[in-house]
């Protein structure tokens, strides 16, 4: 284990705890990401991991087990978190990993799971003197791993170094921001991480804990599929099949109980269903609605289609259930302020604010959304936090307003009135969702006195050469952003003037003086280093603020995530259109007809 510097303030704190430890010697090299602080003065990594005792916990009470199948889609490739193709993501790892912390669904807090707490929720973060940032994770002390090993701050500690090593050697499924891990220490349950500069990032990117005494020393890219590590979850895998179905049995050394003490998960056995059918390719899935249907499937992930959703809702009387909650994408319409727009529409005015505003107040989300059939959420979101569009609600569908600036903005030129203004809208040209909107945006453009046309693209070119020479006018396509500090920030790295990411296909925004873009900066730089978790919140909104005020980006839509569930058989779904997935609380799942 690496030592690292543990401040007077966690040394103090975790005094308390120690009972009968272990010392082991320190590294203090410098030159390989390790700290160069001196050791702590008390002994740093715990004594041996604790066995259980048992190996069987009690077996649920009655009315409880069975098994419960989830349609997939995507399919399964990988329960290695860490594989370069793993789009499994945490719709399966929810059974298997040991998380740190879950998402919680309707206010997309953060909440800790086999942790205790979260450092930025309970002050467990410290600033050093030299300049470094220490953080602390307390394991549950009743957290083991399915073996009957304790899960301990041990494990923590080793999944920093693991990440460390992955970010510094360009690893993509890791975030860069564990390349700052310069040194770990351990006290029993206790893992302290330092990193070598302060932020709020390494929340989101420690997001997971993994076995030190099962991994040690394996290739945790390419040596894994993840399916024969002991358990941190709710089930263990009994077979997986990237391209069919995959099946969990409960682990009977999970350590979560319910509310009345009774053992979790409630459910025997989880499969997990990758639908075929003739005709298609064996790796590419499709929808699970029809198995939903002939009742194939307890639960399922419905893709948002019109069609399908109709489906689950015409059987509602036989007992389906279906729930539709806002996702982490937000569609939106970037404004180019500059690059190629000229070639596209000479005659854009995006620099004037009336203008965008006009624009922004000519749209009927409501109208939109029922007209097109598109199964999206009308509520006007936000853009570094989605589910917070307050900062956004100054722009209220307002067609008469929006005219009216128009109007004003039409200067008479001698005899002959000025030409209408124009809007050109570029899109992808691949889903029929993006051209109903775009067509659907036609009447609300003419109405306020635009001319209006749409312009479709197949991906590849609009993803490509269109947006990266900013060839657009108005540009509409999405951003995912879960509210978490790194993705946060990144978005906000996306819009700062000074950023490196600010190009032609982001809007050019702050390319000319702006006194709301001079302050984004400021707002960035200070976010990007502050380890004060209401400090963050106060300057995110700021930010949001300016960028509504300023309409640099128009966001339009929340995309829905919808789950579908028989509720006269099972009982506990809660959807959660975050990275979490449904099946984040997979352990309260449970069947009504055992």
């Amino acid at each position: 284990m690496v030592a690292g510097y543990l401040p007077a303030m966690f040394r103090a704190a975790v005094s308390v705890l120690v009972l009968a430890v272990v010392a082991s010697g320190c590294t203090n090299s410098g030159d390989d990401g390790t700290s160069t602080s001196p050791p702590p003065s008390e002994p740093s990594t715990s004594s041996s991991v604790t066995v259980a005792t048992t190996t069987t916990s009690p077996a649920p009470p009655d009315g409880f087990g069975g098994e419960i199948r989830l349609g997939a889609d995507p399919a399964l490739s990988s329960l290695n978190p860490f594989a370069p193709d793993s789009n499994g993501e945490r719709l399966a790892g929810n059974a298997v990993w040991a998380i740190v912390y879950d998402i919680e669904p309707d206010t997309w807090d953060r909440i800790p799971d086999t942790v205790v707490s979260l450092p930025s929720q309970s002050g467990g973060i410290e600033l050093n003197d030299d300049g470094t940032m220490t953080v602390r994770y307390d394991v549950d002390v009743d957290a083991r791993w399915s073996d009957g090993v304790s899960i301990t701050g041990e494990d923590v500690a080793f999944t920093a170094e693991a990440m460390r090593d992955l970010a510094l050697a360009g690893e993509p499924s890791v975030d860069p921001i564990m390349a700052n891990v310069v040194g770990t220490d351990v006290v029993e349950q206790v893992a302290f991480i330092t990193f070598s500069e302060p932020s709020l990032a390494f929340e989101d990117a420690l997001w997971i804990i993994l076995p030190a005494h099962a991994l040690d020393g394996v290739d945790l890219v390419n040596e894994t599929d993840g399916t024969d590590w002991p358990s941190g979850g709710p089930f263990i895998v009994e077979s997986f099949d990237p391209l069919g179905s995959s099946s969990f049995v409960r682990n009977e050394l999970y350590w979560k109980t319910d509310d009345s003490g009774r053992s979790l998960p409630y459910a025997d056995r989880l499969m997990i269903v990758a639908s075929a059918e003739d005709g298609v390719q064996a790796n590419e899935p499709i929808s699970p609605t029809a198995d939903f249907v002939d009742r194939s499937l307890e639960v399922a992930a419905i893709p948002p289609d019109p069609r399908e959703l109709d489906q689950i809702t015409g059987i509602s009387d036989e007992g389906a259930v279906l729930a539709t909650v806002p996702s982490s994408i937000v569609e939106h319409i970037t404004v180019q302020f500059a690059g190629g727009r000229d070639a596209v529409n000479a005659a854009s005015l995006n620099d004037s604010l009336d203008y965008r505003t006009a624009v922004a107040s000519a749209i009927d989300r409501d109208a939109i959304l029922e007209e097109t059939g598109v199964p999206w959420l009308p509520d006007t979101p936000g853009m570094l936090i989605p589910r917070i569009g307050s900062a956004w609600e100054q722009y209220p569908f307002d067609p008469e307003g929006a005219g009216a600036l128009i109007e004003g903005l039409v200067v008479e030129a001698e005899d002959d009135p000025a030409p209408r203004p124009q809007a050109r809208l570029s899109t992808t040209g691949n889903g029929d969702y993006r051209i109903r909107i775009g067509d659907a945006l036609e009447q609300r453009f003419e109405a306020i006195g635009v001319d209006y046309e749409p312009v479709y693209l197949d991906s590849v070119l609009f993803f490509g050469d269109t947006l990266s020479a900013g060839r657009f006018d108005l540009g509409m396509w999405a951003w995912i952003s879960d509210g978490g500090y790194r993705s946060t920030l990144d978005l906000l790295d996306l819009f700062d003037p000074a950023s490196e990411e600010v190009r032609a296909d982001l809007g050019n925004w702050g390319s000319t003086e702006s006194e709301g873009a001079a302050r984004l900066s400021e707002i960035a730089e200070q976010a990007r280093s502050t380890a004060d978790a209401q400090e963050f919140d106060e300057l995110i909104a700021e930010a949001e603020q300016i960028l509504a005020d300023e309409l640099v980006v128009i966001p339009l839509f929340n995309r829905s995530s919808s789950t579908a569930w028989w509720g006269d058989t099972v009982t506990g779904i809660e959807p959660n259109g975050s990275r979490s997935a449904v099946t984040w609380n997979l352990e309260e799942w449970q069947r009504l007809d055992e």
